[in-house]
């Protein structure tokens, strides 16, 4: 079905003006679609680009913006203001996002629980000899480095991390990199003389 000139000069308020109004009959319901498909054209790469950027390597973008055009389709006539349609479009499929996101964390800490359960001493001896490892070479770094490496691993950016300790920025950056290095380096050194 092709799109009518008007409907692709029109702006995105006066699309979803049509679709707002669309009736069973044929042809409002004729026009509903083609505004519908106009905005699909409009702004459908910039949705998936929108949610590629956002989306885990487990979670389909395609899907996920599939999904949100349903949404969008449904809701137009009774949630839609007017305004900023584009906006108003990311904000349903950000929810959507984040709705994926907890049924997947959920079954995520409910397939760790189980393979928790089913973990072996040999395995748990292994986990704990690493973080011992781990916790041998942190020792063996100065308080500085120990300090910006916890707090880096606690979520801090580099630039809370200098204002934190008091050291330049471009410190923070040199020596947290110096000490990952070391740290790797060092967990590798002791793997291979157990091993």
């Amino acid at each position: 079905m092709n799109t009518s000139p008007t409907l692709i000069s029109s702006t995105d308020e006066e699309l979803t003006n049509f679709i707002q109004v669309r009736d069973p009959s044929s042809v409002q319901k004729q026009e509903a679609e083609m505004a519908f498909n106009t905005l699909y054209d409009r702004h459908a790469p910039f949705l998936l680009a929108f949610l590629k950027v956002r989306v885990a390597s487990q979670i389909s973008a395609s899907d996920i913006a599939q999904e949100t055009w349903m949404r969008a389709w449904q809701k137009i006539p009774t949630h839609f203001d007017g305004s900023h349609f584009r906006g108003w479009l990311f904000q349903i499929a950000k929810n959507l996002l984040m709705d994926e996101l907890r049924k997947k964390s959920t079954t995520s800490l409910n397939e760790d629980i189980d393979i928790a359960d089913k973990q072996d001493t040999t395995q748990v001896y292994i986990q704990q000899e690493e973080k011992t490892q781990l916790q041998d070479c942190m020792n063996q770094l100065d308080e500085t480095r120990q300090s910006i490496v916890k707090l880096r691993l606690a979520g801090e950016s580099h630039r809370e991390i200098s204002e934190h300790l008091n050291l330049e920025y471009n410190t923070v950056q040199t020596r947290f990199h110096r000490a990952k290095q070391f740290l790797e380096d060092c967990v590798n050194q002791q793997q291979k003389e157990t091993a």
